[in-house]
């Protein structure tokens, strides 16, 4: 992943890091029902008075700034907008040195918040594709407002030992659109060495959330550590050292 980071200035990189842009493509590929309602984007003042709470409100140029506006949280239209700023002033690929983010137009936008059949928010299937194949699915889910990074499977649904902080000794069960989900991913994998394809798993239907280029910008701690040795297994980079070193001279040309 740093690799990526430092050498590969794939073009698709920006369409991914803009999630107006990956809207975009998500409905070219595989349709639009793949994606939430849209209710609004722009780089202005939101139209508070044309949207009705709850709803999520994004950035459109980086990752982890979102925020679900309920009927509460709407009366502070002032405090809303200003976080709204702040999202917009800040270059995202400086943080963590993700040039896919560089060049993207800075925006908002407003969504329609996704639910599960029970009425709570829907788990996250974050699938690892690779060349085209998924490889590895990572459950994530929310538990007490928090967002909780849950398990690891193989694509049958064979549970890996792998995780973050700890391992959870919760069942997760098999989803019943896996199939489907691994047939979008692939799609939407296809003629890439390596994407993540985040969805929304909502029991009877499934949403694209994004297509992720630098998982955890490469940082995130696998126990056990063979497990990251083996999720860099599927990961083939073809002639790293001439593309390294074309990108090295390219810069400085």
């Amino acid at each position: 992943m740093q690799w990526r980071k430092l050498f590969d200035a794939n073009p698709l990189f920006t369409v991914f890091c803009d999630k107006l842009a990956t809207r975009a493509l998500v409905v070219a590929r595989i349709g639009a029902e793949y994606v939430a309602p849209l209710y609004w984007s722009g780089a202005g003042d939101i139209p508070f008075d044309a949207l009705t709470p709850p709803y999520f409100l994004k950035s459109t140029h980086a990752s982890g700034q979102v925020m679900l506006v309920t009927a509460e949280l709407a009366r502070d239209r002032a405090a809303i907008q200003a976080q709204a700023a702040a999202w917009l002033e800040k270059c995202f690929s400086e943080e963590n040195g993700e040039p896919g983010y560089k060049g993207v137009p800075r925006r908002l936008m407003v969504e329609a918040p996704l639910l599960a059949a029970d009425g709570g928010p829907p788990e996250e299937r974050r699938l690892f594709v690779f060349d085209g194949k998924v490889a590895v699915i990572n459950t994530v889910f929310v538990e007490e407002g928090r967002v909780r990074n849950g398990a690891f499977h193989t694509p049958g649904w064979e549970r890996l030992d792998w995780h973050f902080s700890r391992y959870l000794e919760r069942d997760f069960p098999r989803p019943a659109l896996l199939a489907q989900m691994i047939r979008i991913a692939e799609d939407l994998g296809a003629g890439i060495d390596h994407i993540r394809v985040d969805i929304f798993d909502c029991g009877d239907r499934i949403f694209i959330g994004e297509l992720t280029a630098y998982s955890w910008s490469g940082r995130a701690q696998f126990n056990p550590d063979a497990a990251d040795f083996e999720l860099g297994r599927y990961w083939r980079l073809r002639s790293p050292l001439l593309r390294a070193l074309a990108a090295i001279g390219f810069r400085h040309g």
